[in-house]
């Protein structure tokens, strides 16, 4: 593999701090399959984070919340803000979506997860986008995402080989995931990296082989990774680590030269060994340490064959908490801009909390070496050098919608900008 210079219209975006750290690692020419009779337009590039971990997580959501709503109670519970969001959209849905848009606002890097069913309920055959019939759709999606201009990642059909015979054959997959990335790059696209993700057995068992696309149309191997301690009767009933759990998926990869992504983790309580959930989650940093090749690890923050929500314990939150303040979980700088309110009659005073804002390498509320606070109504911004000042106060006097706009510079110079909209009425 070859190694670029970040391209400058990367590093200038806003709420693209990951830019500035990352490598961009091309994959040669694409190799013409015989099946698309589609020539590539520009080589594969992957955004990899210098060292560490880009952190993030899914959260699901409860009650009456939105995924936006459920997102920010995850981040408080975890004491930091995401640097990953995990995103799941179906093959006809317009994108991007209202819950990308509000990721890159944030400054957050989606994990875009298009699968082939519509919003109907119908699926999609690999056969047919493989054959060209599909292509359409893939222009849509190829030109809306590249519209973005900011880094994303996106897996096409994640846990194919969970799928039975749904959409089709291991091979019809690789066919279809080889003609999404050729479309894509025909469109010019050079600000997606592409995900093949699959169950960690499929690659102890080899059955990875037959749902791979190539080394030319796969930027990262991925694999959902999970304690289920029994939870799954098809899924093991003994206590495993997540070094155990992703295991597989490592020497795979490796074999490969490609980096990995966990688009999903987790694990359940233990029943029987109170905190052991707690540890697991510690124990969790090793094993990324361990294996550097690991560069993307979101968190599953919800219930879905198991309960993997993290608030299942004291112990629990407080072992994410200690993984996310990690400066190995801190893979690129994070301004976090929390307001104490959003939406409130004039005049409308906003304290403005600044403190967990991180750079690279750097625990949680530390790192950086320059901030800037635009509270978006034309009045002066408010700015300073180290640690922002935790509590920022403005007072918004007339009726109208503001956009308070947060953007950190860390030690290593990379930018990265929150913004939040606030509603005075």
């Amino acid at each position: 593999m070859r190694r670029f210079s970040v391209p400058k219209w990367i590093s200038s975006l806003p709420g693209g701090g990951l830019a500035l750290l990352v490598g961009f690692t091309g994959c040669g020419p694409m190799e013409d399959s015989g099946e698309t009779g589609l020539t590539a337009a520009v080589a594969a590039v992957t955004f990899e984070p210098a060292s560490g971990v880009l952190f993030g997580a899914f959260a699901g959501k409860r009650g009456t919340e939105d995924h936006a709503a459920a997102l920010d109670a995850l981040e408080r519970l975890a004491a930091r803000k995401m640097d990953v969001h995990r995103i799941y959209a179906v093959w006809d849905e317009a994108q991007p979506n209202k819950f990308l848009l509000a990721d890159l606002e944030r400054g957050r890097i989606p994990l875009l997860s298009i699968t082939a069913k519509r919003q109907d309920g119908s699926g999609v055959s690999w056969a047919s986008i493989a054959s060209g019939a599909e292509d359409s759709q893939l222009k849509a999606h190829a030109l809306a995402l590249k519209g973005t201009g900011k880094p994303l990642f996106l897996i096409f059909n994640h846990e194919p080989d969970m799928a039975g015979t749904a959409h089709g054959t291991p091979a019809e997959f690789a066919a279809a995931f080889r003609r999404l990335v050729t479309v894509f790059r025909q469109q010019g696209v050079t600000n997606v990296s592409y995900s093949m993700t699959l169950v960690p057995s499929s690659f102890q068992s080899g059955a990875a082989d037959a749902f791979w696309p190539g080394s030319s149309y796969v930027d990262w191997v991925g694999a959902d990774a999970y304690n289920w301690n029994g939870c799954n009767p098809n899924a093991g009933d003994t206590w495993r680590s997540l070094e155990e759990a992703v295991a597989p998926v490592l020497a795979w990869a490796n074999a490969r030269g490609k980096p990995v992504m966990l688009p999903e983790w987790g694990s359940v309580e233990d029943s029987s060994v109170p905190g052991r959930k707690g540890q697991w989650l510690r124990d969790a940093l090793d094993t990324f340490k361990r294996h550097p090749e690991i560069k993307v690890a979101s968190y599953f923050h919800t219930t879905g064959t198991c309960s993997w929500w993290l608030d299942s314990s004291a112990s629990s939150v407080d072992g994410f908490q200690v993984l996310g303040a990690s400066g190995y979980t801190h893979a690129t700088a994070a301004a976090w801009l929390q307001p104490s309110i959003t939406t409130g009659m004039a005049p409308l005073t906003v304290t403005f909390d600044l403190s967990g804002s991180t750079g690279f390498q750097s625990t949680t509320g530390t790192g950086n070496d320059a901030w800037s606070l635009d509270f978006g109504d034309g009045s002066a911004k408010a700015t300073g050098r180290g640690r922002p000042t935790a509590l920022q106060t403005h007072r918004y006097t007339a009726k109208g919608t503001y956009r308070a706009s947060f953007t950190v510079t860390d030690w290593k110079g990379v930018q990265n900008t929150d913004t939040r909209v606030l509603t005075v009425k």
